[in-house]
């Protein structure tokens, strides 16, 4: 009975990781994909999330800019697997001034007072994102604020803004460098 309930638990943490869940409303647009969702001329609601330094970072701040974000957990493989790829495609991105690269973890430190914590403490985070050569920003989650807007049920989920704060495309679970390519050029 103990190694079935190990088992279960297991298949669970699993399924979690790389559950789909369509957390926007549906459009006229669509995906072949069945780990996307895409909305079109939905408002993406403004939040705030800290630096490494803490200070406050709030998506308002890239008003007029296309947004990229990759919610994330440092005990995810299928968050850990595309990070090289990220990264590669950040260093391909960073120079222009129409995008912003993010990403969000949710750290347990009492600081963030997320009630929800999806990662370890920041000093974890942190360290993780070195070991794997993260250079784009890496934030932290304040009191759940990002993860409830976006109504976040798992890692990785990638998130398209456009310039104009219209929400384009949800995409949960692992995405390859090709994708992410098309859907960021898809962009408005």
């Amino acid at each position: 009975m103990k190694k079935f309930f190990v088992l279960f638990l297991s298949g669970l943490l699993l399924t979690a990781c790389s559950m789909v869940s369509d957390t926007t409303t549906p459009s006229s647009e669509s995906s072949s994909d069945s780990s996307s969702s895409t909305v079109s001329q939905s408002s993406a609601l403004d939040f705030t999330v800290k630096d490494a330094d803490g200070n406050d970072v709030n998506l308002a701040d890239y008003q007029g800019k296309k947004v990229y974000i990759n919610f994330w957990a440092t005990w995810c493989g299928p968050c850990i697997r595309e990070i090289p790829e990220l990264e590669e495609v950040y260093q391909e991105y960073k120079d222009k001034d129409d995008f912003v690269f993010l990403s969000i973890t949710s750290p347990n430190d009492a600081t963030f007072a997320n009630a929800n914590p999806a990662d370890e403490s920041q000093k974890v985070i942190l360290s993780k994102a070195k070991e794997l050569g993260i250079t784009y920003p890496v934030l932290f989650d304040t009191k759940d604020q990002a993860a409830t807007k976006f109504a976040l049920s798992a890692v990785p989920t990638h998130i398209f803004i456009n310039s104009d704060g219209t929400l384009k495309q949800t995409f949960a679970g692992q995405i390859q460098k090709e994708q992410l390519i098309e859907l960021l050029n898809g962009m408005k």
